[in-house]
């Protein structure tokens, strides 16, 4: 299973734009947070008008996460006069947060559909199954990584987060790894809400450094070292 990224960077990194992917099956477009930038993006990628239905995961509620979402919501709704499908988890914890905003930007309940990640399973060659698991990225937002259960093996995407524990037990379990898309920073301090990226290298063992795709880029020196330690740096859509 392959991510296509259109954006891939911090949110004070606006160079590398906001960190977003997706993928497509069955004319479906399934898409990883949509920060401010993101909806201008699938606007000039015409990825809208190519696909027959959107279907959305927010990780959390920053701003550079979710920032487009109204401009998402209401040109789906009023120009291509479709309701984009919310995934959420079950007992979401962000979701208080996402109706907040999603009411503050007057999107009204009838454009939009919450859907449970339960409800695709089974239903795609591409992954079995889709699962947020709660992740430890700031106080006080409620912030969630992706787990897709894949043929190849388990798709990891870590969402904003500082803590390195679910890679661990994703590699102890040893469970088959296909990609582990991982939120990597250059700065290393302890009020850091984001992993550093020599904290990933030493949780990575040597075999599966390929298999580690950095993304959510803090700076240029990130990328550098990134590849030195010979992990991945995710590309964007051209």
């Amino acid at each position: 299973m392959e991510l296509t990224f259109l954006g891939r960077g911090a949110a004070f990194n606006p160079k590398e734009e906001n960190n977003s992917a997706y993928f497509i099956e069955k004319d479906e477009l399934f898409l990883i947070d949509c920060g401010e930038r993101i909806f201008d993006k699938l606007i000039e990628t015409k990825l809208l008008e190519k696909t027959q239905n959107i279907n959305l995961m927010i990780t959390h509620t920053h701003s550079d996460h979710i920032g487009s979402i109204g401009s998402l919501v209401m040109y789906y709704y009023f120009n291509l006069h479709k309701k984009i499908n919310i995934i959420l988890p079950e007992k979401a914890k962000h979701l208080p947060n996402i109706q907040k905003i999603l009411d503050g930007f007057g999107c009204t309940k009838e454009m939009y559909n919450y859907i449970s990640e339960k409800e695709f399973d089974g239903k795609y060659q591409t992954f079995e199954t889709i699962r947020y698991t709660e992740t430890d990225h700031c106080d006080p937002l409620h912030c969630y990584s992706l787990i897709f259960n894949t043929n190849d093996g388990t798709v990891y995407y870590s969402g904003d987060t500082r803590e390195i524990n679910t890679i661990k037990k994703i590699i102890s379990n040893g469970q088959k790894i296909d990609k582990l898309y991982i939120d990597t920073s250059s700065s290393n301090f302890e009020e850091s809400v984001h992993l550093y990226i020599g904290a990933v290298e030493k949780a990575i063992p040597n075999n599966l450094k390929d298999h580690v795709y950095c993304m959510h880029l803090s700076d240029d020196e990130c990328i550098i070292k990134a590849k030195k330690i010979g992990f991945n740096v995710v590309e964007v859509r051209k």
